[in-house]
C-alpha cells in the first residue's frame, strides 16, 4: 500500500489520507444537499421571499469559488497543512454560527464564511493528490474519491429530511459542524506534502500571479472549460430540484430526498465506468461519447421529464452519469499539464467548476415555463457549447498532454508520459481500492 504514496504519511497512511481527501471534497455537497429539503419552507420561517432564501445557496457557491481561487496559490507559498487547518477551523466556526442565525441575513453572511473555509479545504486537498499520490495511482484514487463524493449527496438529503421530522433546519448545521470537527482531527494528523524548498518564494501578489501563469496554458484552460460546462446543468438541478419534486410533482420532503438519493447513488458508478472503459477507449474518444450522452439526456428530459418524477429522475441520471464519468480522468489530465504551481492549477480547476456551477444555479431560476423545461434546455445548450469547444480544440494546434499530443513533443516531464499511458489503458489491472 505504501507504493501508492509519493511522500510518507506515517500517521494517516494511505487509508487515512484518502479519508481526508474524501471529507474535504464532501463538505460542499453536504453543505448544499443536507439543507435543500428545508428550502421550500424557509420563506415562511424567516418571512422572506424565495429569492432572498436562495441567496443562502447561491452566495455559498460563489464564495466557495472565491475560496478555491485564493487559497490554492497561498498553499503553494505557505504549505498545504496551514491552509487546511485554517479552512477547516473557519468551516466549523461558521457552521455553528449558521445554526445560531437569528434572521435570514445573518444566515446569508455566515454561509459566506462557511463557503470560504470549504473552498480553502477543497482547493488544498486537490493539490495534495498530486503531491502525495504516486502518478500511476492517481486516477484510481481520484475515482475512489469521486465514488465516495457521491455517497454524501446520497445520504445528505435523506438525513436532512429526517432531521426535519424531529427538529428544524438549525440541526443540519450542527451536524455539519460535527463533520467539520472530525475532519479537523484528520488534518492535525496530516503531514505536510509540500517541502519548504519547493514552495513559491514570492509575496502574496506574486503567489496570486501564478494563477495567470497556469491560465496561459491554452490546453489546460480550454479543456478545463469543456469539463466545467458539465457542472452548469448539474448545479441547476441542485438549485431547483427540491422545487421540481416537492412543488411541481407534489411529493413530500422525504420522497424528494429518496429520488435525489437514488439519482446520486446511480451516478456513483460513473468513475468505475471510466476505469472499465479506459481498457478499450482513449480519453479523447470517451470524452466525445460523454458529451453526446449528455446532449441526448437533455433532449429526453425536454420530451419526457415533465410527465412524471420517475422520468425526470431517469433523464437527469443519464446526464449526471456522464458528468461523473468524465470528472476523475479530466482532473488527472489537467493537473499533469503543469509541472509546478500545483496549488494554483488545483484552484483554477475547482474554481472553474464552481463558477460555472454558480451560473447554472442563477440560470435555473429564470422564468421558465417550468423548472423541468428549464433544466432540459440548460443541459442541451451547455452540451452543445461543450461539443463545439471540444471539436475546435481537437482540430487546433494547441497541445494537450494525455489527449492528443505525445508529452515528449510538448516538452513535458516523464510524469506526463506516465499519465498518457495510464489514460490509454493503465487501469487494465486496477489495484485493490485503499478505502
Amino acid at each position: 500500500m505504501e507504493t501508492w504514496l509519493a511522500c510518507r504519511q506515517r500517521r494517516l497512511g494511505v487509508v487515512g489520507l484518502v479519508c481526508l481527501l474524501v471529507i474535504t471534497s464532501l463538505v460542499t455537497p453536504l453543505s448544499l444537499d443536507m439543507y435543500t429539503p428545508a428550502i421550500p419552507h424557509m420563506t415562511d420561517y424567516f418571512d422572506a421571499d424565495a429569492g432572498t432564501v436562495n441567496l443562502t445557496l447561491v452566495d455559498y457557491y460563489l464564495f466557495f469559488a472565491v475560496g478555491l481561487l485564493l487559497f490554492g496559490p497561498v498553499s503553494d507559498r505557505l504549505g498545504r497543512k496551514p491552509v487546511l487547518i485554517g479552512g477547516v477551523v473557519a468551516y466549523v466556526v461558521a457552521s455553528v454560527l449558521c445554526a445560531m442565525a437569528f434572521d435570514i441575513w445573518m444566515l446569508v453572511v455566515t454561509r459566506v464564511l462557511q463557503a470560504l473555509g470549504a473552498g480553502a479545504s477543497s482547493a488544498v486537498s486537490t493539490a495534495v493528490v498530486k503531491d502525495a499520490i504516486a502518478v500511476d495511482k492517481r486516477e484510481v484514487v481520484l475515482s475512489v474519491v469521486q465514488v465516495m463524493f457521491v455517497i454524501g449527496p446520497v445520504l445528505a438529503p435523506v438525513v436532512g429530511a429526517l432531521v426535519l421530522q424531529v427538529a428544524d433546519w438549525r440541526m443540519t448545521f450542527w451536524v455539519l459542524a460535527l463533520i467539520g470537527s472530525g475532519c479537523l482531527v484528520l488534518v492535525l494528523l496530516f503531514e505536510e506534502t509540500l517541502p519548504a524548498e519547493e514552495r513559491v518564494q514570492t509575496g502574496a501578489l506574486g503567489t496570486l500571479k501564478n494563477l495567470a501563469v497556469v491560465a496561459k496554458n491554452k490546453g489546460f484552460t480550454v479543456f478545463l472549460l469543456v469539463t466545467a460546462l458539465f457542472n452548469l446543468p448539474f448545479m441547476a438541478y441542485i438549485a431547483v430540484g427540491s422545487y421540481v419534486y416537492i412543488t411541481f410533482f407534489g411529493l413530500s420532503e422525504l420522497a424528494y430526498s429518496c429520488y435525489f438519493a437514488v439519482a446520486a447513488l446511480v451516478t456513483a458508478t460513473g468513475p468505475l465506468i471510466w476505469l472499465f472503459a479506459s481498457r478499450f477507449v482513449s480519453a479523447r474518444t470517451f470524452t466525445t461519447i460523454m458529451i453526446a450522452v449528455g446532449a441526448a439526456a437533455g433532449g429526453a428530459m425536454l420530451a419526457l421529464g415533465s410527465l412524471s418524477p420517475v422520468l425526470f429522475c431517469l433523464t437527469f441520471v443519464a446526464f449526471a452519469l456522464a458528468e461523473a464519468c468524465i470528472r476523475p480522468y479530466s482532473t488527472n489530465i489537467l493537473l499533469s499539464q503543469q509541472e509546478h504551481d500545483t496549488g494554483a492549477a488545483a484552484s483554477l480547476i475547482n474554481f472553474a467548476h464552481t463558477a460555472v456551477g454558480s451560473v447554472g444555479m442563477l440560470v435555473a431560476v429564470m422564468p421558465w415555463p417550468n423548472f423541468v423545461v428549464g433544466i432540459g434546455v440548460i443541459i442541451v445548450a451547455t452540451m452543445a457549447a461543450a461539443g463545439g469547444i471540444w471539436w475546435a480544440l481537437l482540430r487546433s494546434s494547441i497541445p494537450l498532454v494525455g489527449i492528443k499530443q505525445h508529452p515528449a513533443a510538448a516538452g513535458s516531464s516523464a510524469e506526463a508520459g506516465e499519465l498518457e499511458a495510464a489514460s490509454a489503458g493503465a487501469s487494465e489491472q486496477v489495484p485493490e481500492q485503499p478505502a
